[in-house]
This record gives C-alpha cells, structure tokens and sequence, in this order.
C-alpha cells in the first residue's frame, strides 16, 4: 500500500499468488496422509526390522545400517519422523560401542538431507511453489540420477566409518546386553512385523503411485488423493476410523498448508506487483556478465552455505524468487535454479539453527549444536558435490 497499491489490488495480487501454489499444496497434503497411512499400516516394518536384526552381531555394518534406516524412514520425507525411529532405534547400539554420538547424528542427518529432495520434502515443495514454471516433474525428475548419487556416497561415508569401527572394537563382545527384540519393537511403534497380502497390496500400490508420478501419467496432486482414498479403503474399512485416522495426521498437514498459503499470498504480491522483477533488474545491474552467465551453478554453491543464514521460508519464498528472475534475464531457465538450490538446501537442511527438525536430532542424539554443525556440514559437502558434478554432468543444472 505504501507503494500506491490499493487493497483491491493487492487482494487480486493474493489471489493470483494463491493459484499458483493450490495444486502443490494439495500434493503435499496428500502425500503426507498417504506416507502416514502406510507407516502406520506396517508397510516399512520388515525393512526396519531387518536392518536392526542384521547389524546386533556385526558392529562394522553399523553405520551403514543407520543410512539404511534412516534412508526408509525418510520416504514420507518428514524429518521429525526419521529422527523419532532412527536415533532412539540405534542410540544404544552406539553406546554399546562407545562410539561418538556425533557420528550418529552426522550420518542421519546425511541421509535425511539426500533424501528431502523426493517430490513432496519441504524443499521441493517449496521451490515449485516459488517459481511459477516449476512443476514437480520438471524439478524433480531431472534430479534422480543425482539423488542417487549422493545417497551412494553417504553409504560410503558410512562403510568408511563402520570400516574404523571394525578396526577398533571387539565385535563378540561388543553387544552383549543389547536386547534385539526390544530395539526392533521400538523401531516399528510395538506393531506386529508381517508380509501378508495386506502387505503386498500396499507395496504395490506405494510403486503404483510413485511411478505414476515420476512418469507424469497425471498430476502428482491427483495420484496421492487416488492414492489415499485406496489406502483408506483397504487398511481402514471403517468411517468412524478413517475420520480419527486423517485427524490424527491434521496438524503435520496443515501446519504446511498454512506456511504455504501465506507463501502464496507473499509470491503473488511480490510478482504482481513488480517488485521481484525491479528487484532482479538490479541484480542484473550489479553481477558482472561473466558471473550472471553462471547463476544456477552459483546457487548451487552458496545453497549449502545459506541454510546457516536463511530460514528455508526466508530462502525460497524471498531469495530464490529473484535469483530465478535474474537467471530468466541471462537466458537461463528459472527452473534450473530451483533444481540448483536442492543441491545445499535439501542435503543441509538438518544443520540449519532455522529447523525444528536440527534441534530434534540434536536432542535425541544428545549432541550441542555446535559440535553438531562443526562435525556434520564438512561431511556435507561430499553428498552436496557429487550432486552438483552429477547435475552438471547430465544438463540437469546448466553451465
């Protein structure tokens, strides 16, 4: 208003915003009730289970079995949710060991952060919702091949360290007292671990929609809600329960559902108004050519650093918007610079001071977060390059 705006007009630039970020918040909505849904109904128990029961007598595959679980319990791409399985699940085995609780929150907090870049973790999320030519598919897709990049080299950062361990500890003695069946029922919430066709039918049905969406068959909005409304019918019959079970998951939901309203509302004033594109022009004024020519590999960089320094909200709803801008006006697709941000700000969401989900980890590993973010963000850098060489290499960020 101070700019000369009315309120109708800034009401018309909130609703145009709002347009613009419905579908990919329906699609995170969605996601979550169907993850939570299939968490619930045992789909990941036998994979926890076994990652547990095979590294009670071999302490080496230790820290490699902590990426394994960590890298399961991150498919419904809640941090919260990785941290409350992993950490309590392992914490006695690395005490067992007396090994350093840091390496216990490094190797989580590498797994969660390779694996955040799946299409409905935060960051995607919001990075399609701040960009407006920016869909799901073309953010994510492009990246695959350098997610599974990166999370090949946290395995290997964890062989490295189960190869230490291997070195220095007594693997016959070194779990005595541990009770497996105890770590395993903590792992799974106290459900019964079982591979029955109920089983089956959501593991098929978890393909079903996952292919559905990296395919582009059909909106990713549209393949979560087909999805949960199947999941529903078959793991909970009932009304009354189907109600208390889509309650249950309201307040993850609709805490992101807020966040990313009020980002609508935000986005829309600022492009309708001008304001992004005034402020890209000075960006474009300031940056040399030779330095504007290579913005998305500039984000790429500093995407790491600048979760210390931004909120993920403050980055992608108030930085990453003109950096796109910027980058539309040297010829580049405004897309690539979303796919360039995933490279830092996924891998280094959990070491930001600006994430519930840091001092969680921290909590539960028992570790200060300054020790936290001494230990873990160098390691980052490794999982963060190999994204960056692998998206390079395979045009999915441009030179």
């Amino acid at each position: 208003m101070l700019a000369g705006f009315s309120p109708d007009e800034l009401a018309t630039f909130a609703e145009e915003g709002l347009q613009g970020i419905v579908a990919i918040t329906a699609m995170f909505a969605f996601a979550v009730w169907y993850f939570s849904i299939m968490r619930d109904s045992g789909l990941f128990d036998p994979f926890i289970s076994r990652i547990v029961s095979s590294i009670i007598d071999k302490p080496a595959l230790l820290t490699i079995g902590t990426v394994g679980l960590a890298m399961v319990t991150h498919l419904d791409g809640a941090g919260a949710t990785t941290m409350l399985i992993t950490i309590p699940a392992m914490l006695p085995l690395y005490d067992a060991l007396d090994i350093d609780r840091k390496i216990l929150a490094a190797l989580v907090a590498l797994t969660a952060g390779t694996m955040n870049m799946v299409p409905w973790g935060g960051q995607v999320v919001r990075g399609v919702a701040a960009i407006d030519p920016a869909t799901i598919s073309n953010v994510f897709n492009p990246m695959i091949p350098a997610q599974v990049a990166g999370m090949l080299s946290v395995f290997g950062i964890s062989a490295y360290y189960g190869r230490r361990i291997r070195e220095n500890l007594d693997a016959v003695t070194a779990f005595e007292g541990v009770d497996e069946e105890s770590l395993i029922d903590d792992a799974v919430d106290g459900r019964e671990v079982s591979v029955d066709p109920k089983w089956w039918f959501n593991f098929a049905l978890t393909i079903a929609v996952l292919g559905v969406l990296i395919a582009g068959i059909t909106s990713p909005e549209v393949s979560f809600m087909i999805g949960v409304v199947i999941a529903l019918l078959v793991n909970v019959p009932e009304y009354e329960k189907q109600k208390e079970v889509l309650e249950s998951y309201a307040p993850d939901v609709m805490t992101y559902v807020g966040i990313l309203f009020a980002a609508g509302v935000l986005i829309g004033v600022l492009e309708e108004s001008g304001m992004i594109t005034e402020m890209a022009n000075i960006l474009v004024y300031l940056i040399p050519d030779v330095l504007g020519s290579q913005l998305p590999l500039i984000v790429a960089v500093v995407s790491l650093p600048a979760r210390l320094l931004f909120s993920p909200d403050a980055f992608y709803f108030g930085v990453l918007p003109v950096f796109a801008e910027t980058s539309a006006a040297y010829g580049h697709d405004p897309v690539a610079v979303v796919r360039a941000s995933l490279v830092g700000q996924t891998v280094g969401f959990p070491v930001s001071p600006f994430t519930g989900a840091t001092y969680l980890l921290i909590g539960l590993a028992g570790v200060e977060l300054g020790e936290h973010i001494k230990f873990t963000l160098p390691l980052m850098v490794i999982p963060s390059s190999i994204i960056l060489a692998v998206a390079l290499l395979l045009g999915a960020i441009p030179l």
